[in-house]
């Protein structure tokens, strides 16, 4: 036996503290123990069972602290995934209803947006392409855009050609919005076509929203947005609402007192909460200013420093294995423009350079682009990539954002795919602990007005 490949060692307070990212396990054991098997890892050396109790040595081996060999370790780990990118028995499906917004922020992909509004006949394409997947047992749709509250009539409309077709089967909905458009009208189709998240975008403070979210006569943006999730709150008290803030290093700043703000004015109010997000060096948005962009360091930086204030943040959760396949590398998820193009990553709708084909009236996905296709369903592959196939935090991360590294690969991009975990692994472990010291639950999505 040896110290896994996928095993980290910390100290917090005197104590010593073991975590295995294939496992998901932490725990605290005796500094003798945990200098032996540092120093074993350290030197690559097998491990003496004499040294250990026989109970903890159990423990160690259930829980991949110490393998027979990482190679099979990796290995499982890879048939895990393997088996999610070929499942059929559930589908994410991103819908825009429209490309238009009556915006156009700096950072979104604006020359390809159209006032194009989704048919009647793609409609019944998309639903003809469901029902082409005999084997779907649940879906999830979330709506996108554009902006897609622009389209209320085109939501309803495919949703009640839709009901019909799928039945009682499971079925979540989502939306992203940027809530300038939410009045009753809008909650009374959500909640018809059965959204129970929404993700509505903040640029920053007030000041900052506005400068980005405009146009000629559209006033303070930024307060109607807060005034509309007002409503749809008092409206629909059961629909989770997260305020998604977009941050360079230019309105980094600005996201504290946000925060502050926002919790005050919903105070009390369980199912609205706040999420830093971090603006990134993309090749397709429109950013002017690479240097107001956050690197990978300066976001696990960022991060670390709110939670040591007492800020909350979906980052700062205890890590957890990425036992799952970004929808990219699934044949079944698949997003579709209002005129029917198809694409795999719901940030590439609108561009149809990215586009893998379109749907026919029978819902199959003609004229496909084999090139485009293959490039995002097999290309970068982190379980091609040496460098990822040795990573101790691949469970956690699995290579990254498949675009990020599809671009890096036939695009000259260069994204930083790894976790904001890594080189940083001690310090979110700590943090962990100290929030769970305080009786804080650091395994889920904690609402910030939960109690």
């Amino acid at each position: 036996m040896k110290v896994s490949r996928y095993t980290f060692f910390f100290k917090d307070n005197d104590e010593c503290y073991i975590y295995n990212s294939l496992s998901n396990a932490l725990i605290k054991i005796d500094e003798e123990s945990y200098q032996s098997l540092e120093e074993a890892d350290n030197g690559k050396a097998g491990i003496d069972n004499d040294a250990y109790d026989d109970e903890l040595l159990k423990v160690l081996a259930e829980r991949n602290f110490i393998t027979d060999n990482d190679d099979d370790d990796y290995l499982k780990l890879k048939s895990i995934i393997m088996a999610q990118r070929g499942q059929h028995g559930s589908m994410h499906l991103t819908l825009a209803p429209t490309m238009d917004c009556c915006f156009r922020c700096h950072y979104c992909f604006e020359k390809y947006k159209t006032k194009t509004y989704m048919t009647p006949e793609v409609m019944d394409a998309i639903i003809a392409h469901i029902k082409c997947h005999q084997d779907l047992k649940s879906i999830k749709i979330t709506w996108f855009g554009g902006e897609p509250l622009m389209a209320l009539p085109q939501i309803e409309q495919f949703y009640d050609k839709f009901k019909p077709v799928w039945g009682d089967r499971p079925y979540d909905s989502n939306v992203i919005t940027t809530g300038y458009h939410i009045d009753k009208e809008a909650v009374r189709v959500l909640d018809k076509v059965g959204v129970k998240s929404v993700q509505i975008t903040l640029d920053g403070g007030r000041e900052t929203h506005n400068r980005v979210k405009h146009f000629a006569g559209s006033g303070d943006t930024f307060e109607r947005v807060l005034d509309n999730v007002q409503l749809y709150n008092d409206l629909s008290p059961d629909v989770n609402i997260v305020f998604r803030v977009n941050l360079t290093m230019d309105n980094a700043d600005e996201y504290e007192p946000l925060q502050e703000m926002i919790l005050s004015r919903f105070s009390g109010r369980k199912m609205i909460a706040i999420a830093p997000a971090f603006v990134m060096d993309r090749s397709l948005n429109g950013c002017k200013s690479k240097a107001a962009l956050f690197s990978r360091r300066q976001c696990s930086e960022y991060i670390l420093k709110l939670a040591r204030k007492g800020i909350d943040s979906t980052f700062i959760r205890y890590p957890s294995p990425f036992f799952y396949e970004c929808a990219i590398r699934n044949n079944v998820a698949i997003s579709f423009d209002p005129e029917g193009y198809a694409y795999k990553c719901w940030e590439l709708i609108g561009n149809k350079e990215f586009a893998i084909g379109r749907l026919d009236a029978d819902g199959h996905i003609a004229d496909i682009n084999t090139k485009m296709l293959n490039r995002q369903l097999y290309g970068a592959d982190p379980f091609e990539d040496p460098a990822c196939m040795e990573c101790k935090y691949l469970p956690i991360c699995n290579g990254g954002c498949p675009i990020n590294r599809i671009e890096n690969k036939f695009d000259g991009g260069h994204n930083n795919c790894c976790t904001l975990h890594k080189g940083y692994m001690a310090e979110f472990l700590r943090e962990h602990l100290r929030r769970e010291r305080a009786g804080v639950n650091n395994k889920m999505y904690n609402k910030p007005n939960a109690e």
